[in-house]
């Protein structure tokens, strides 16, 4: 599909946007919302998009929304219930570990089945690892292969019908599990960091009232090792809650935006995006909000209470948090994790929850806000160099100050956001379809929730996804940041690649597709060819910024690597010319040449 662009963007922005696809959007929360009043309705539903635009890293968030209205209880957001109760625990959560036996070696066919003879496994205690010294490991794993058998009881399978049911895991390097000899699935992971798999109804169709048996594979492929898994069933702490009725949604570029219906009032709520704000300069802030208030048609008082519950056993494995009191907030910390609320809400933490609490009434105009903030890590390693992310680029900010300066300034911040959610519907609407408007205003949203900005060495700024300085990523992504005019963020998607180019690490005639995965950029993920279609992007992106701004001068900080790419597309030699690959590559490497003639052009013109 084409989709035509006018005004400012270039000719060769529209060669890109016409080989690019739609823009794949990713879910971060499962409910959120706002007041529309001011800002044009946008058309675009909750389906796959983000509501938090705070950090890749936050890419699940298991959270309960609950609102109390003169003593009713609605649930706004997430499940009945995110708690869990093991049936089988995690060795984090039992001191001792769990009972199990055990073998290194191939115990021979049906080894996962319940009736196999284990005379010959060894007892140990779960879970398995070696060079975790942080991890409650109680059996040392010293061999490639790991196989372990596991009973756990079930009083009344009945019981747990209509509940959820989870393996909690974490595995370095792979992971294969069975029920009773029915296979449950597979996973590859190498950090210590808990996950959680949900059941289907045809895997729990494999538990049984009595005894039953977990039969485990593991396999380590070298350096550290780790294995350690439990199962988990949901306790339905808010079924009694009714759902809030959704009367309204809207997802603008900046904010999201919901109404929903409790009893005879509304609740509102708008999920904002602050580091989308413009006006206040908070590029790759991992922090956003969202804002809450309660309206009713009537002008009596009435009881609300709003609480927010986080299960962060799910999120990390681990449940410990710390809260204190801090220029009027109440600051939590989970891990990564951050929250904030007024001085004044309730806070509890136990069975792996956090649980933030607000009473709304009349001496806060029904009206509260929760800030949410996500602190990954201090530094990534670039080519032989630790850079701060951009929000911390002296090193000496704390994420308290961020999350501080959001909530005393949220109302600024949503102004502003409100004022360019205005400014883009205008523009994405006024002269193009709302097929591409559509398209345009969460794909924005989705690049900031995706990518993380840092500075580099000599204070230039860095931007990247969860595959370091992927090209075909940037490219993909040029058409939405030159709708929003955003040619900073576009340069700085561009900016490593050359830098990555100009050290030793890189010494090939064209740029690399990739340099790794965060946080450290050490050697391309991908291989394969793709060359011709990485340096061909690489040429038209930097004519886009040239043409964009009217200016050959970021082409002329680069200009000998971009004829050396120039050359080497000139020089290269198709392969296998009758295959359909064949033809791609021809394709890019004339677009890529095509632009480099236009760069030329440009440079002389002066």
């Amino acid at each position: 599909m084409e989709i035509r662009m006018n005004g400012r963007l270039t000719t060769i922005v529209k060669r890109i946007i016409e080989g690019v696809s739609c823009v794949s959007l990713i879910c971060i929360c499962s409910c959120s919302c706002s007041d529309s009043r001011n800002i044009p309705f946008s058309g675009v539903s909750s389906v796959g998009h983000v509501d938090w635009t705070v950090s890749p890293g936050l890419s699940t968030f298991p959270l309960t929304g609950i609102v109390r209205v003169d003593g009713k209880t609605y649930r706004f957001c997430g499940g009945d219930s995110l708690r869990m109760f093991p049936l089988a625990s995690f060795s984090e959560d039992d001191i001792s570990g769990w009972e199990c036996k055990y073998t290194f070696l191939f115990p021979g066919k049906g080894w996962e089945q319940p009736g196999c003879d284990e005379s010959s496994w060894q007892s140990g205690r779960g879970g398995f690892g070696f060079g975790y010294e942080d991890y409650p490991v109680h059996t040392a794993w010293v061999a490639d292969n790991l196989y372990v058998r596991r009973q756990f009881e079930v009083t009344d399978k009945e019981a747990l019908r209509g509940h959820k049911m989870y393996v909690r895991y974490v595995c370095d390097d792979q992971l294969t599990i069975y029920c009773n000899g029915q296979y449950w699935f597979k996973k590859e992971c190498f950090t210590p960091s808990a996950e959680c798999h949900v059941l289907t109804d045809e895997d729990m169709e494999a538990i049984r009232t009595g005894d039953n048996l977990l039969a485990v594979y593991g396999r380590n492929t070298g350096g550290p090792a780790l294995m350690d898994f439990g199962l988990y069933v949901e306790n339905k702490t808010y079924a009694d809650a009714d759902t809030a009725l959704l009367q309204y949604v809207d997802i603008q570029a900046t904010q999201a935006h919901y109404v929903f219906q409790c009893g005879d009032l509304h609740l509102r709520l708008d999920f904002v995006s602050s580091s989308m704000s413009e006006q206040w300069n908070m590029t790759g802030w991992p922090v956003g909000f969202v804002s809450y208030r309660i309206e009713g048609d009537d002008d009596g008082t009435h009881e609300v209470e709003i609480l927010f519950d986080m299960d962060v056993k799910c999120m990390f494995g681990k449940a410990k948090a710390e809260s204190r009191v801090d220029g009027g907030w109440r600051l939590v910390r989970c891990e990564g994790l951050h929250l904030a609320m007024k001085e004044g809400a309730a806070f509890t933490s136990e069975e792996g929850h956090i649980v933030l609490s607000q009473k709304l009434g009349v001496e806060n105009g029904y009206e509260g806000i929760l800030v949410v903030g996500y602190e990954e890590g201090e530094h990534l390693l670039f080519a032989g160099e630790s850079l701060h992310p951009v929000w911390n680029g002296n090193g000496e900010r704390t994420m308290n100050r961020l999350m501080q300066s959001v909530g005393n300034h949220y109302q600024e911040i949503k102004a502003d956001c409100d004022r360019l959610d205005c400014k883009w519907n205008s523009k994405a609407f006024g002269k193009r379809d709302t097929v591409f408007a559509r398209q345009m205003l969460p794909a924005y949203r989705d690049f900031v929730a995706s990518h993380r900005f840092f500075l580099s060495s000599d204070n230039k700024l860095f931007c990247f996804a969860d595959t370091l300085g992927n090209v075909r990523d940037a490219y993909e992504s040029f058409p939405v940041l030159s709708f929003f005019h955003r040619i900073d963020w576009m340069k700085a998607l561009l900016e490593p690649v050359f830098e990555y180019c100009g050290s030793s690490c890189w010494q090939r005639k064209h740029p690399p597709y990739d340099m790794g995965l965060y946080p450290v950029a050490s050697r391309q993920v991908k291989e394969g060819n793709s060359v011709v279609e990485t340096t061909a992007d690489m040429l038209e992106m930097v004519l886009a910024i040239v043409e964009e701004e009217q200016d050959f001068a970021f082409a002329g900080m680069h200009w000998a690597v971009l004829c050396q790419w120039a050359d080497f597309l000139e020089n290269y030699t198709i392969r296998n010319v009758a295959s359909s690959d064949a033809s791609l590559e021809r394709t890019k490497k004339e677009q890529g040449l095509s632009a480099y003639r236009e760069l030329v052009r440009w440079k002389e013109k002066g």
